[in-house]
């Protein structure tokens, strides 16, 4: 990731903080290895915050290992394709994933979301 610090401002306090994401970084990664996902997402989506571009694509990345790592195909599949959106000729590991959950949807708690093909149907919101 290109430079390890960045800068906040409270929204309590209006104080400019720090943090170092290499820290961060190893922290997440080292949750990671010790199956702590959960604890690894924490620390991915509080770097996330206020990225838009997810750092090229690389947090969205590790939160789709993370989620693929806890059962959650439909988070997984979701962080993948962000990261492939953006930065696409570089997270091929994302791309491979995306592709192995392409069959992951919904119809087990929505059975009939789908509509039959040649049929149309009045969206209701």
């Amino acid at each position: 990731m290109q430079g390890s610090r960045r800068y906040f401002r409270s929204l309590t306090t209006g104080a400019t903080m720090k943090y170092d994401f290499n820290v961060l970084e190893k922290a997440a990664a080292e949750f990671f290895r010790n199956g702590e996902f959960a604890k690894a997402i924490r620390v991915y989506i509080f770097m996330a915050d206020g990225d838009p571009s997810l750092d090229g694509g690389w947090l969205g990345e590790r939160l789709g290992q993370c989620y693929e790592s806890l059962g959650e195909l439909n988070a997984a599949k979701y962080w993948f394709g962000r990261a492939i959106e953006e930065n696409p000729q570089v997270r091929l590991l994302s791309q491979e994933r995306r592709k192995a959950l392409a069959k992951v949807d919904v119809t087990d708690i929505v059975p009939d979301y789908l509509i039959p093909d040649g049929e149309t149907r009045r969206v209701i919101i």
